[in-house]
């Protein structure tokens, strides 16, 4: 967040506290300029900017002369709990999510609200809106991407939401929660298992564009890791990507002899399904032309043949822990943020096997 967004958010902050410290009602007078601007450090021009913020949101309004007062007071939901996932597709583990986070509210009196944006930017902006508009002042995020929608959340944030994002963050944004495996730490082992099994010329393989999901670049980010701490020098391109079963120019460069390519970390199990499947289709055997693993360990990747190594994140847990950060926050059991990094492990199959 920007230094002149924290001040606008510092201002936000002391007045919905001081509203519900002080059990305020609608029509209800609140501090002066001077006052606020005494209380927050912040300077006129920041502190009228955040009172027009929330005016326009109707929490405040205003009599010339006379200053500033409580406006439409929208109660804090507290018997639901909303979880706004990018999609739910059956040969994922985004249910796992869900079943995760559900039965840990279940045990609490409280439920689970899901919600499905289906890869929508815009859809998830709307969601959220309208969850806002209901009261709601904690979200639970499995986001579209790391890269759309980063200014929505900023105002969001600004105007008291509380989230928890699962497995990707939009960039910047550090004002939340936070839940995902240990990214790193999995890129590090699936490249260091290839490289002990003998292989030099190792490339990374996903879907999208390396920066379009935080969870890519940090499991890039151990791939490098392991390259460097092995004393191996690093392809003149290392990251490929291409659209789901489509065999183009970058897949072929995978896959041309001439390249020397001979190991493949794929950046989750459906790219590894996917380099795997294309591989075969051009005459190559797997292992022992290209060895391929992959990371989720979805059930896919013990039924395709060959079976697929793969790095396996436990997505019950990312639901969990994630339902437990929001119904703290919804309780007022937790001050401030908490960023939590669940443990992954390596699953050895035939992918990587010579």
């Amino acid at each position: 967040m920007s230094y002149t967004g924290k001040k606008l958010s510092a201002v936000t902050d002391y007045l919905n506290d001081y509203i519900r410290e002080n059990a305020l009602e609608n029509g209800a007078r609140l501090p002066t300029e001077n006052e606020l601007m005494e209380r927050t450090g912040v300077s006129r021009v920041t502190l009228r900017r955040a009172l027009a913020n929330m005016q326009e949101e109707r929490l405040i309004y205003s009599i010339q002369g006379s200053g500033y007062y409580v406006g439409e007071l929208r109660a804090c939901r507290t018997d639901t709990i909303p979880l706004v996932i990018s999609y739910d597709q059956e040969n994922s583990k985004i249910l796992n999510v869900v079943h995760g986070a559900q039965d840990y509210l279940n045990h609490r009196n409280c439920k689970l609200e899901v919600h499905i944006s289906r890869r929508d930017p815009q859809t998830e902006r709307e969601m959220i809106t309208q969850l806002y508009d209901d009261g709601h002042r904690c979200i639970i995020v499995f986001p579209v991407s790391s890269e759309d929608n980063v200014d929505f959340y900023f105002q969001m944030i600004q105007k008291g939401i509380n989230f928890v994002f699962i497995d990707r963050r939009p960039q910047s944004v550090k004002c939340c929660n936070f839940v995902r495996a240990d990214n790193n730490t999995g890129g590090y082992l699936a490249t260091k298992h290839l490289i002990e099994q003998g292989h030099r010329n190792i490339v990374v393989f996903g879907l999208e564009p390396l920066t379009r999901t935080s969870a890519t670049f940090e499991r890039f980010f151990g791939y490098q890791m392991a390259m460097r701490q092995f004393g191996l020098p690093l392809p003149e391109q290392q990251y490929f990507y291409a659209p789901y079963r489509r065999l183009t120019e970058e897949v072929q460069k995978i896959l041309r002899p001439e390249n020397k390519i001979t190991a493949v970390f794929a950046i989750n199990d459906h790219a590894a399904v996917d380099i795997a499947t294309h591989a075969i289709n051009q005459g190559l055997s797997v292992p022992e032309d290209l060895a391929v693993i992959g990371f989720d360990n979805l059930d896919i990747t013990s039924i395709f043949t060959p079976n697929l190594s793969t790095i396996d994140q436990p997505f019950t847990q990312l639901g969990e822990k994630a339902a437990e950060l929001a119904y703290k926050h919804i309780t007022n059991a937790l001050d401030g943020y908490m960023q939590l990094m669940l443990p992954i492990r390596l699953i050895v199959r035939e992918s990587t096997q010579k």
